[in-house]
């Protein structure tokens, strides 16, 4: 039989040896998970407020007055309501004027839900409006269910797996929680899970079954996470029988962290998030590998299923070794195929400087196109170029190659770069010409209506795509160019564009659309 004093004191001893790597991880899948969410709603009030369960006269009137207010409420600030409840609004939110973000801003501080912003602001653009409060709740509630069922079961499951390697191998990385999907079984993964949930859900109706099937089903995501391909009610069933016998003693393991949670009631939650979470989420792991032990030796029907033998290694400072795995990864798929790490040649760089300042003018005359019905030529030079869009696109070539061969530090580091040419070159124009071009006041996030998160999310997704894909493409062509015919090509829009810019100095391009807002 095991002893809880064992298993607390090897739990202690991974967390000791990779304690703040443990330590975010689980703050990171407390936070997916809704682990360290503890919403407080008044239920009475819902209750009213959808069935109309008032049980005075001055109810009653309150009832009449806010079915007469609703009636000239959208469809979209009626959902808000009544997920959120009325008078919770953020003074901020009332300066978030114009902008996709600011309308998905302004519906997720409405309805108090991130889903149900997302969900909101789609049914303000794409259908204007028109999807009724029931379509718009129940849409809420099916994605819920697909994001229960299909990514929060999983990633409990990958997290799982983390804790048992981590266990071991001391240098296991958090990318190991996205396990299920390395291997390509996040869908049978989901499917087990969904009929452990609906097992436990129908025991649950019984109140103390529900309860002591809670301890008997406990070791289902360990088992999963082991060996991901075990039938969905073979794992149910070995769980079952590994915790016969023990889960009285699971109980009280887990009533000997009461006094640690009563503990972290008087440090505002630090406690459980730097201490007792990752604790009790390793002495849970610890607890599988002694059950899994134990029903191994008594050989337990479907144990054998419980093979991976690099579980049991001794503690190493190093990473589980993937390649070994029963299930082998499956190979990472290059998600750029063009050589992107290239070094372009002068005249190419002034072509695509040309063809992204081209790019640039068409993207905005055909939005302004698209959403005012008029044709506008933007910018402050009259040719169909906006130089903004060629320095931003030849500047991440070249100030950002090296790079290049990290996205994620390539797509923040654009945001950075272009960020900088915008409001310095809006600040430029004002102070140059008294005039502004772009204005994003009101926009969610703009820094004195030069710049703003959405367009800078926008520039940085643009800056990515030329660096791994456009701007490939573009140097491939231009290098099938005669070299003479090349020189010129340069020479000729290099001279015009000077003419239009030193035009546009003294006359620019200015009026309705274009520096009138």
């Amino acid at each position: 039989m095991w002893k809880r004093k064992e298993l607390k004191k090897k739990a202690k001893g991974t967390l000791k040896r990779n304690y703040w790597g443990i330590v975010i991880t689980c703050a990171l899948i407390a936070i997916i998970m809704g682990y360290f969410i503890n919403p407080i709603t008044s239920i009475e009030s819902v209750v009213k407020f959808s069935n109309g369960e008032y049980t005075s006269k001055a109810d009653t009137d309150i009832v009449m007055a806010d079915t007469a207010r609703r009636e000239t409420l959208s469809n979209t600030e009626i959902v808000d309501e009544f997920l959120g409840g009325v008078g919770m609004e953020n003074e901020a939110a009332k300066d978030w004027t114009a902008g996709v973000l600011s309308m998905f801003a302004r519906n997720t501080e409405g309805a108090g839900s991130v889903l149900y912003g997302v969900i909101n602001s789609i049914n303000q653009i794409a259908f204007g409006d028109r999807l009724s409060p029931q379509i718009i709740i129940s849409l809420g509630v099916l994605v819920s269910l697909f994001i229960l069922i299909f990514i929060k079961n999983v990633l409990a499951v990958g997290f799982c797996r983390y804790l048992l390697e981590i266990r071991t191998y001391s240098r296991t990385r958090l990318n190991r929680v996205l396990f299920p999907w390395h291997i390509r079984r996040g869908t049978r993964i989901a499917k087990t899970t969904l009929l452990k949930m609906l097992y436990q859900f129908l025991w649950d109706l019984t109140i103390i079954g529900g309860i002591i099937k809670r301890y008997s089903y406990r070791l289902v995501p360990y088992i999963i996470a082991e060996y991901p391909d075990i039938n969905a009610k073979d794992a149910i069933a070995l769980s079952r029988r590994m915790m016969d016998g023990s889960k009285w003693n699971t109980f009280i393991l887990d009533i000997s962290f009461l006094p640690w949670r009563i503990l972290n009631f008087f440090t505002l939650n630090f406690l459980n998030v730097l201490f007792i979470e990752p604790y009790t989420r390793l002495t849970n792991a610890e607890l599988y590998m002694k059950l899994r032990s134990k029903a191994k030796t008594d050989k337990l029907i479907n144990a054998d299923k419980l093979c991976d033998v690099l579980l049991d290694a001794d503690v190493t400072n190093g990473e589980y070794p993937v390649n070994e795995y029963i299930i082998p990864p499956y190979p990472s798929r290059h998600w750029a195929h063009a050589d992107y790490d290239r070094k372009y040649s002068l005249t190419s760089l002034i072509l695509i400087f040309f063809a992204f300042s081209l790019i640039g003018w068409l993207w905005e005359v055909g939005l302004n196109l698209f959403t005012m019905g008029t044709f506008v030529n933007r910018g402050v030079s009259y040719g169909p170029w906006l130089p903004i869009y060629g320095t931003g696109g030849v500047l991440v070539l070249i100030v950002l190659k090296k790079l290049r061969s990290k996205p994620a530090l390539t797509f923040l580091s654009t945001m950075a770069l272009c960020g900088i040419v915008e409001y310095f070159t809006s600040w430029f124009l004002e102070m140059s010409r008294g005039m502004k071009w772009w204005d994003y006041s009101g926009y969610f996030l703009n820094l004195d209506g030069r710049i703003c998160l959405e367009g800078l999310i926008v520039f940085a997704l643009g800056g990515c795509a030329a660096i791994y894909l456009i701007a490939p493409s573009l140097d491939d062509l231009f290098n099938k160019i005669p070299k003479k015919i090349k020189i010129t090509m340069c020479i000729v829009l290099v001279t015009v564009f000077l003419c239009d810019q030193t035009y546009s100095h003294f006359v620019p391009n200015s009026g309705k659309g274009i520096t009138d807002y």
